[in-house]
Formats: structure tokens, C-alpha cells, sequence
């Protein structure tokens, strides 16, 4: 995943982009929506989550917490073209809760996605799967990624249990792939990944199409993709 910045660490980020225009995202589905995340709307509710024992360990994180300006730094890296971080937030009040990390391979059209519920009271499967599903969609529609890829830690079960019940193909297993930024042990990191054909495939397949909505999107718009991939309408 993209690298976290360590606390005290001076933020050298490298600058944005500048040859093409940032995406800024905004997509919602049945019970989240996913949005470009900026420095200004960074709070102390991010920097609680980073502090979260369980959040650290699926980040890799050392212990020391992460200050707030430097998470502010962090975001303010991302140049929104080749790398994304989009903020997880509810459909009523528009709280972040999350935060999805994108990653983009323009010449081989491959993306990666990281995905973290921060806030407790919603680390449910139920959440995860639905802004994974929206970012799946965006990534592949929106942004023409042919391949996705998914690499939790294996100690990372709510990552690894979304991926596995998203029926995401396992590619591959790498032992001993990473270090523990506290311990120094070795960590096991699994490789999971869904093609475009495989997501169209589903598309065609799925008893019901989702929701995917969103600024500048036409009312019809997962209803035209699905007939386009060759889904039968009812």
C-alpha cells in the first residue's frame, strides 16, 4: 500500500502530477458513499484512527501514533491521478468512517486498492464490501483499469474475509513478504485480484444491478453499462 509517513518522519512528498487534471471522485451505493479526501478535511477523528491498535496492525504502522499534520501532509501527496485517497463516508450524515487507497499502472492499465474502516462502530463486512464494490466499479469503468489487485497481510482478517466473500481470485501467496514495523517478524501477504473480464462476467450474472451514483452520472448509467457488457434487461 502506499507508504504511511511515521511519526516525527519530516513529510519530503514528492509533488502532484502536474500534466493532467486531478480526478476528484464522488460515487455513492446503497449504504456509503466514497469522495476524494483533501487536507482540509482532515480532523482529529483521522488521527484517533491511526492510533487505533487494530487499524495499526493492518497498516503496519509502529506504534507511535501519527500526528495530525503530518496525515495532512500525507493527503495533500496523493496527486489524484496515478494515486488516489478517497475518504469512506455514511449516505445520511456524510461521516468519514474509512478510507480507500488507490493505485494506478497507466501503461499496463492494472490497479491496486487498500481499504481501512476506521471508525469502530462501523467495522462491519457490510460496509467494506460496499466501497470496495463502488471503488470496483469506478476503477474499471470510470478510470479503464483491466486488472485490480488486493494484497491485505494475512494477519489482516477483516481485509482478507471481504476479498474472499467478494469471491476475489486468490493469485498467490508470499511468505515471509514483510517485516512487522514493531516486532521485526515476518509477515505473510496474500495477492488477490479481479480482471475486467471477470467483473463483466459478474455484471452480466448478478441478480440485481447496484447502485452506483454520483455527480455528472446519467440516470441510467449502471443500467447502460450492464447492456453494454451484454446483460439481458428485464
Amino acid at each position: 500500500m502506499p507508504k504511511m509517513p511515521q511519526a516525527g518522519q519530516r513529510a519530503n512528498f514528492p509533488p502532484a502530477a502536474p500534466t493532467q487534471k486531478p480526478i476528484l471522485v464522488d460515487r455513492s451505493g446503497e449504504s456509503c458513499r466514497i469522495r476524494t479526501l483533501r487536507p482540509g478535511e482532515v480532523n482529529e477523528r483521522f488521527a484517533r484512527w491511526l492510533a487505533d491498535p487494530a487499524v495499526a496492525a493492518g497498516l503496519n504502522m509502529t506504534a507511535a501514533p501519527l500526528g495530525l499534520e503530518s496525515f495532512r501532509a500525507y493527503v495533500g501527496s496523493f496527486d489524484n491521478v496515478r494515486r488516489n485517497l478517497l475518504a469512506i463516508r455514511t449516505l445520511d450524515g456524510n461521516e468519514p468512517i474509512g478510507l480507500i487507497m488507490t493505485e494506478i499502472d497507466p501503461r499496463h492499465r492494472v490497479g491496486s486498492l487498500h481499504l481501512i474502516v476506521g471508525d469502530a462502530a462501523h467495522r462491519r463486512l457490510q460496509i467494506s464490501f460496499e466501497a470496495t464494490r463502488i471503488a470496483i466499479w469506478h476503477m474499471f469503468i470510470e478510470r479503464g483499469m483491466e486488472k485490480l489487485m488486493f494484497e491485505p497481510l494475512a494477519r489482516n482478517q477483516a481485509a482478507v474475509t471481504a476479498c474472499r466473500l467478494g469471491m476475489l481470485r486468490q493469485e498467490g501467496e508470499l511468505l515471509a513478504h514483510r517485516l512487522d514495523s514493531k516486532t521485526g517478524e515476518r509477515l505473510d501477504q496474500l495477492i488477490f485480484a479481479l480482471t475486467l473480464d471477470e467483473f463483466k462476467n459478474r455484471v452480466r450474472a448478478v441478480a440485481k444491478l447496484p447502485v452506483f451514483e454520483g455527480p455528472d452520472l446519467r440516470r441510467n448509467f449502471v443500467r447502460e453499462i450492464a447492456r453494454s457488457y451484454g446483460r439481458k434487461q428485464t
